[in-house]
């Protein structure tokens, strides 16, 4: 293939970049819901302040940016792909990743002293609250070792490190939910709807920012062959638990609405507390939308070909075989 019809790095980001605006008007979306979640649930159980709503709301999206996004990187992540061209991909990918989720502590730090704050002053169980701050200081102590030290991919793949990394975050999100329920209850009911909402939503979340701040700029670096088929493999996998974290972040939701204010259209309509909730229902439904959408519109990535493998593979059967090292050619690209 001539060298004159390859698309050129320069090029490979601008074609879908418009479209790409989908991806973060979902990410833009989900963090505006989850701030009215915060500011909802933070309404309840204690008086209103601001300060405080923000700093748990950060601690709840730092939180799910390392959830979701060791989710990624040791699951979304296959053996295959370090074995491929996508090797020093997936390295770059990590080493980006590992920055951000050094950001995300900073995140955590204060939203940590601000839950512990209110849940010590709230909840009877002072051996719980003390679980949850072991948690997430092992969660915090063990992501920055993690993030700080440095190894080959090969090293950092699904390491012990990182498996506990993991296992901490999944524990602080589930301990995290049921101290957020017994704030107002003790129903086991509400506890498991509410872990498995914190759950969808960390696990979107941490995917989301993965998608967008780690695989789409560290693939427009170097997008050959390899390395849009790891991504576009890596992303389907992300997309395919979507499928099920969006309806489950749904349900959830409506189930705890009914929790709190049953089924009576009235309370919804004449509060400021059932009016901001509408409003978060309406903005999941508004991302099972934009993730109907992104497909259609190949707006996955701007990466040509990681929204849809067949089209790569059509593109170079058509002509002599491509090499993992070099850049698709022309024939790719979703225009």
């Amino acid at each position: 293939m001539p060298e004159t019809s390859r698309r050129t790095l320069d090029s490979v980001g601008d074609d879908l970049f418009d479209k790409y605006l989908l991806p973060k008007v979902a990410l833009a979306i989900i963090l505006l819901a989850s701030l009215i979640g915060t500011a909802v649930s933070f309404q309840i159980a204690s008086r209103w302040a601001p300060v405080a709503v923000i700093a748990k709301w950060l601690y709840f999206v730092g939180l799910g940016v390392l959830t979701g996004g060791l989710l990624w990187k040791h699951g979304f992540v296959r053996p295959a792909d370090l074995k491929s061209g996508a090797n020093e991909y997936c390295e770059r990918m990590y080493a980006r990743f590992d920055r951000i989720a050094l950001l995300a502590l900073l995140a955590i730090i204060p939203g940590t002293y601000v839950v512990l704050t209110q849940y010590t002053a709230t909840l009877d169980d002072s051996l719980f609250v003390a679980g949850l701050a072991v948690t997430v200081g092992g969660l915090v102590l063990f992501t920055a070792v993690d993030a700080l030290r440095s190894r080959s991919v090969d090293e950092s793949f699904r390491s012990p490190i990182g498996l506990l990394a993991f296992g901490l975050a999944i524990g602080a999100v589930t301990l995290t939910a049921i101290a957020e329920v017994g704030l107002r209850s003790t129903d086991t009911m509400a506890m498991a709807v509410r872990i498995l909402h914190l759950l969808a939503f960390t696990v979107w979340i941490g995917g989301a920012v993965w998608n967008i701040f780690v695989a789409v700029p560290t693939g427009q670096e170097r997008p050959t062959t390899a390395v849009i088929s790891a991504a576009g493999e890596q992303l389907e996998r992300f997309r395919w638990t979507v499928q099920f974290i969006i309806p489950t972040l749904l349900a959830t939701g409506l189930v705890q609405s009914i929790y709190l204010f049953g089924t009576s259209v009235s309370p919804y309509v004449t509060s400021t507390i059932g009016l901001a909730i509408l409003a978060k229902l309406g903005f999941v439904a508004l991302l099972f939308v934009i993730f109907k959408t992104c497909p259609m519109w190949r707006a996955c990535s701007p990466i040509d070909g990681v929204c849809d493998l067949e089209d790569l593979d059509r593109g170079s059967s058509g002509g002599s075989p491509e090499s993992a090292d070099e850049p698709p050619a022309e024939g790719v690209a979703d225009d």
